[in-house]
This record gives structure tokens, C-alpha cells and sequence, in this order.
């Protein structure tokens, strides 16, 4: 692939990555309640299954999902009741938002990573959307494609490791200002009903 090619593929990519969807916002809260690292840490958990969904768009499992409608639909009302339910716990942790403890450090970590894979997996369009986005920049057929497709997923997960980075800088700084505020209570709830929101529009699409 020409390095303009490449250009446009990294500048395709940056509304993909960087948009609030529901794993940032996730990645977000976290770190508004916890802290810079115990969000980016804790985002961490969604590469595996974004790794999972390119190598699926790779295979062409897109196709599938889309002419497989009982498959589709299991895969997405899933999603949309999983987000729901994080939207969920977000608003009733908003009564109680504290910092972690280091104790408890190492347990809730892994939790915050199960959820974060949970939230990328439990979303089937993301393997449709992904198969649709690489087919403007690769084709099965030609060659080199195994090591060239491995290049793009590379290029995909460094961007998102960096939006996850920047969301979660975000997330702390306000969680830093806000803290001891009635406000932070606010911007959890608002960031639960995101999730909520998400799940909705997710299930009734």
C-alpha cells in the first residue's frame, strides 16, 4: 500500500477511534472515578476482543453476521442489554464515587478489563463496520494481503490504545477538579445514562 494510501487510512481511521462510543465512555467514567491509570489499565481489555473482531473482518465473519439475522440479532440484543447494565451500575455508583483502594487495586483492575472486552465483543456491528472499512483499502485476493491486513489491525490498535489514553487523561483531569464536588456525582450519572443511551439505540437499530 502506497504511503498515501496509508495516509488516508490513518486519517479515516481517527472519527473511528476517537468517537465517544460506548468503550471510551466506559474507559471515561473510570477514569473520573479512579483515576488516569485504573482507566487506561482497565482499557486494556478491550484489545483482545478488537483483535478478535479484525481478524473476523479479515475472514470475511462479517458477511456472515450480516446474512445470519438470528445470529445478528442474538449478538445484538446481548450488547444492548450488557450496556444497559453498565449504564446502570454507573448511576448507582455515582451515589458512593471514590477513589480505589490500593488493597482492592489488583481485583477490580481485572474487572474493569472484563468489562471492557465484554462492551467491544457484545457488539456485532463493529465486525460488519470493520469488514466494510478494510474492503476501501485491501482486497482478499491481492498480494502480500496476510501480512499487509496484519499492518492495518497494528495501525488500528496503536490508535486506539492512544484515544483510550486521551480519554482517560480527560477523564482524570476532571475527576482531579471535580472531587469532593457534588458535580462528579453529576458527570457519573450523565455518563451512565450515556451507556443506557447507547444500548437503546444499539437494540432499536
Amino acid at each position: 500500500m502506497s504511503m498515501q494510501l496509508w495516509l488516508t487510512f490513518i486519517i479515516a481511521s481517527l472519527p473511528v477511534h476517537f468517537s465517544p462510543g460506548p468503550n471510551n465512555i466506559l474507559a471515561l467514567s473510570r477514569a473520573i472515578q479512579n483515576g488516569y491509570w485504573a482507566g487506561h489499565v482497565g482499557s486494556l481489555g478491550r484489545y483482545p476482543a478488537y483483535l478478535m473482531i479484525f481478524i473476523a473482518a479479515g475472514l470475511g465473519l462479517g458477511a456472515v453476521l450480516s446474512t445470519s439475522p438470528v445470529l445478528f440479532s442474538a449478538l445484538k440484543w446481548g450488547g444492548a442489554l450488557y450496556l444497559v447494565f453498565m449504564g446502570y451500575r454507573l448511576l448507582r455508583s455515582a451515589v458512593t464515587v471514590s477513589t480505589l483502594d490500593a488493597a482492592t487495586g489488583t481485583v477490580r483492575m481485572h474487572a474493569l478489563m472484563r468489562r471492557e472486552f465484554l462492551v467491544a465483543i457484545m457488539n456485532p456491528k463493529a465486525v460488519i463496520f470493520a469488514t466494510a472499512f478494510y474492503a476501501q483499502f485491501i482486497t482478499p485476493g491481492q498480494a502480500g494481503f496476510a501480512h499487509l491486513f496484519a499492518q492495518m489491525i497494528a495501525v488500528s490498535l496503536t490508535l486506539e490504545w492512544i484515544a483510550a489514553g486521551c480519554y482517560c487523561l480527560f477523564g482524570a483531569r476532571i475527576g482531579s477538579v471535580a472531587s469532593g464536588t457534588g458535580f462528579l456525582s453529576w458527570i457519573t450519572r450523565g455518563l451512565g445514562t450515556l451507556l443506557i443511551g447507547f444500548g437503546v439505540l444499539l437494540a432499536a437499530s
